[in-house]
């Protein structure tokens, strides 16, 4: 479960923090898109698969000292990442403000005048999160704007592991480089594969925060690698590549079931009709690489199989029913 807990900057004095390179979690890709999508990767350099619980992340808003922190829940494998997203997930926007983007986009044909629509894998950031937390703005974690800065800390917030930003300085819009352009504002920022450990901060050791030393700069809305990580700790990581592969049969189907095969476990299953409204929509929460599903027996013609993998891949086929 959430737990949110505030804490005051006079206890950072008794903060101890150690890393050395490969050894822990640390923050992988920082996501500051319009509105409310925002996420946090975290990336698992080690050897052994990391209980998040031991874990949590905080927001400093605006210079302040006092965090806003949430205990994280789940588990990250070696050489894996995971996403940690604000929870606005209505995808009507009913009860929620600005639903994080899905990657469909719905519009009227401008020759056959017929609703339509058109999915792009790297705009869906819904489907690459792991866990949302945060869905109301007083929980305040995911909530930060490129002027907040963020930690990742054990979840008494006595031990530091990361730090994007810095804690007790208002940057105004944002932090930038040595040239002022602004980094964190609008942006989807990517740890550099050579940063092999979190940013160690020592609150008696003065310093500047320029995210152009360890990140790598985005557009807003950038979720292409959300998911994915290359760091050079790989090389002491053993990790079997996985290939993206799903098939679907029958298809064209008349039989009313169809089997989805892919060669890593599925997370879930949709199904889009042409005018993108979803016509079936099934979780996995212990799935296997094969699954049959039961298709209602009025759904005739074209339709649109969205498959999601334990990877976070998302791949989309087309289906024909007889």
């Amino acid at each position: 479960m959430k737990k949110i807990y505030l804490f005051s900057i006079a206890l950072i004095g008794a903060f101890t923090m150690q890393a050395q390179d490969c050894s822990n979690l640390f923050i992988s890709e920082y996501v500051e898109g319009w509105s409310n999508n925002k996420a946090i990767e975290l990336y698992n350099p080690t050897n052994e698969t990391i209980d998040l619980s031991n874990y949590a992340l905080s927001r400093w808003s605006n210079g302040g000292t006092t965090p806003q922190r949430t205990v994280l829940e789940g588990a990250v494998a070696p050489g894996q990442t995971f996403v940690v997203a604000i929870d606005k997930r209505d995808p009507n926007g009913e009860g929620f403000e600005a639903p994080l983007w899905d990657g469909w986009f719905f519009y009227t044909d401008s020759v056959s005048g017929l609703p339509d629509s058109i999915y792009t894998a790297d705009e869906d950031l819904l489907g690459k999160v792991d866990l949302y937390i945060c869905p109301n703005y007083e929980d305040g974690t995911m909530y930060y704007n490129g002027n907040d800065a963020v930690t990742l800390e054990d979840p008494s917030g006595n031990v530091f592991y990361d730090m994007f930003g810095k804690i007790g300085e208002d940057p105004g819009d944002g932090w930038g480089d040595e040239m002022g352009y602004i980094w964190t504002q609008n942006k989807t920022l990517v740890r550099k594969p050579s940063v092999k450990s979190g940013f160690l901060y020592d609150p008696m050791q003065p310093y500047t925060f320029d995210p152009s030393v360890q990140w790598d700069s985005l557009p807003a809305n950038t979720f292409a690698g959300l998911g994915e990580h290359t760091c050079d700790c790989e090389s002491t990581v053993s990790i079997k590549e996985i290939q993206n592969s799903v098939s679907m049969y029958p298809n064209p189907n008349s039989s009313g079931q169809l089997t989805i095969d892919a060669n890593i476990n599925l997370t879930s299953i949709a199904i889009y009709n042409i005018l993108g409204e979803k016509v079936f929509s099934k979780n996995y929460d212990n799935s296997s690489i094969t699954e049959t599903i039961t298709l209602d027996t009025s759904l005739k013609g074209l339709f649109f199989v969205e498959v999601r993998l334990q990877n976070k891949k998302t791949i989309l086929n087309k289906l024909l029913i007889n």
